[in-house]
C-alpha cells in the first residue's frame, strides 16, 4: 500500500491506474486542500463537509462506493484526556484519514508498510482503538493515588481533582459509548458493500470498543465512589476533632470546679489549708486523681472495653 501525506494528484492518478491501493493521511488540511481532495477522488461533497467542521460526534455515514467513519482516539497528556477526532473515508482502492491534530499512532503506521498490504482498515482502527488503554491505565492510576490520599488524609483541592477526573471520565465516556453503537452499523454496512475488512477482524475491534466503555464506566462509578469516600473521611476527621475536644473540655470543667472550690474564702479552708503538704494534698492531688480517672476512663472506652 501507498502511504501519501499530501495530496499528490499525479501520484494518485498513478496508483490508482496500475490498480494499486493508496492511504492518504492529512494533518489539519485547509479547506482547499479538502476540496481538491475531493473533486479528485469524487468524494461526496456533504462528507467533504462534515470533514471541513470538525468537531463531530462519531458516526457512519454511507454513500454510494464510500463509507465516512468519523471515529475518536484520545492520549493523556499531564493527566488530561486529551480526545482525538479521526475521519476516516473507506472505498475500494483507497483509504483517507484527516485529523487535525497530531496522533503519533497513525505518524508511526507510515513506515509500517509491510503490515498494511493486508487489512490495512482494520490496522487502522485498531491501532486507534487500542490508544485508549494507556489512558485508560494512567486514569486508574490516578484514581488510585487520589483513594490513598484521601484515607490518609483529606484536603479540600482533593475533592476538586475528584470532580474534574469524573467529568473528564464522563465526557470521553460518553464518545465512547456513540462510538460502540455507530461501530456496528459501520461494520455490516462494510461488509454489504464488501469494502476493506470485514467479519472477525471488525468483531475484534468491536470487541474492543465494548471493553472501553466498560472499563471508562466503571471509572466514573469509582469516582462517584471516591466522593463518597471523602465525605465519609471527613466526616471522621471532623468527628475525631470534636471527641478530642470534648476530653479537654470535660477536663478544663474539672479543673475548674477543683480551683473554684479550694479558691472560696471558708473559714476552715482559710484556717487549716496554709502549709505545703496541704496545698501538695488537697490542691495537687484534688487535679491530678481525678484527671487520670477520667483519662482512665477515655482510654478504656476507645478500646471499647464498655
Amino acid at each position: 500500500m501507498d502511504v501519501l501525506t499530501a495530496v499528490d494528484p499525479d501520484r494518485i492518478a498513478s496508483d490508482r491506474d496500475a490498480g494499486h491501493e493508496f492511504w492518504l493521511d492529512l494533518v489539519n488540511p485547509p479547506d482547499e486542500e479538502v476540496e481538491r481532495i475531493g473533486a479528485l477522488l469524487g468524494l461526496h461533497p456533504v462528507a467533504l463537509e462534515d470533514t471541513r467542521e470538525f468537531g463531530q460526534r462519531p458516526k457512519v455515514d454511507i454513500y454510494e462506493s464510500l463509507v465516512l467513519v468519523v471515529f475518536y482516539t484520545a492520549r493523556l497528556e499531564e493527566g488530561v484526556v486529551v480526545p482525538i477526532e479521526v475521519h476516516i473515508y473507506v472505498a475500494r482502492g483507497f483509504l483517507i484519514t484527516v485529523r487535525r491534530d497530531a496522533c503519533e499512532i497513525l505518524d508511526d503506521m507510515h513506515n509500517r508498510l509491510d503490515e498494511m498490504h493486508e487489512h490495512p482498515m482494520y490496522l487502522i482502527l485498531d491501532a486507534l482503538t487500542d490508544a485508549f488503554y494507556p489512558v485508560i491505565e494512567g486514569l486508574e492510576e490516578r484514581i488510585d493515588e487520589l483513594e490513598a490520599e484521601v484515607l490518609t488524609r483529606t484536603r479540600r483541592e482533593q475533592l476538586t481533582a475528584i470532580y474534574r477526573m469524573l467529568q473528564q471520565v464522563r465526557q470521553i465516556g460518553r464518545t465512547a459509548v456513540v462510538q460502540r453503537d455507530q461501530f456496528q452499523i459501520a461494520s455490516n454496512e462494510l461488509a454489504r458493500l464488501e469494502i476493506g475488512d470485514t467479519g472477525e477482524y471488525l468483531r475484534d475491534i468491536g470487541d474492543h470498543l465494548a471493553q472501553i466503555t466498560g472499563e471508562l464506566h466503571r471509572q466514573s462509578d469509582d469516582l462517584t465512589a471516591l466522593t463518597s469516600t471523602y465525605f465519609n473521611a471527613n466526616a471522621d476527621r471532623l468527628t475525631a476533632t470534636a471527641t478530642r475536644l470534648t476530653i479537654v473540655g470535660t477536663l478544663f470543667v474539672l479543673w475548674t470546679l477543683v480551683t473554684g472550690f479550694f479558691g472560696q474564702n471558708f473559714g476552715w479552708l482559710v484556717d487549716n489549708v496554709d502549709s505545703r503538704s496541704d496545698f501538695l494534698i488537697f490542691g495537687v492531688g484534688a487535679l491530678v486523681v481525678p484527671t487520670v480517672i477520667l483519662l482512665t476512663l477515655f482510654w478504656m472506652k476507645r478500646r471499647d472495653w464498655f
